[in-house]
C-alpha cells in the first residue's frame, strides 16, 4: 500500500491489495483480491457495495489500522 498525503505527493494509491480472514474450520475467506484504487488530491469518491464486501476494511487499510495480505 502506498499512502501519500503531503504537498509534494498529491494522491492516495493502493495497488493490488488483498485481504483474507481465517475460517473457523480451516482455510480462508477472501474479502477482496487484487484491488487497485487511486485518487488525486481534491477528488471526491464514494465506496459503495453490499454488506460484507470490504468497504470498511479498505478504509482501515488506508488508515493503517489493518494490513493487507498482498499488494502495496
Amino acid at each position: 500500500m502506498t499512502l501519500t498525503y503531503n504537498n509534494e505527493d498529491k494522491f492516495i494509491s493502493i495497488e493490488g491489495i488483498a485481504r483474507r480472514y481465517p475460517k473457523a474450520g480451516g482455510g480462508e475467506t477472501t474479502i477482496f483480491d487484487d484491488l487497485w484504487f487511486s485518487m488525486n488530491r481534491g477528488e471526491f469518491s464514494c465506496i459503495i457495495g453490499h454488506s460484507g464486501c470490504g468497504k470498511t476494511t479498505v478504509l482501515n487499510i488506508l488508515a493503517g489500522l489493518e494490513l493487507p495480505e498482498d499488494g502495496v
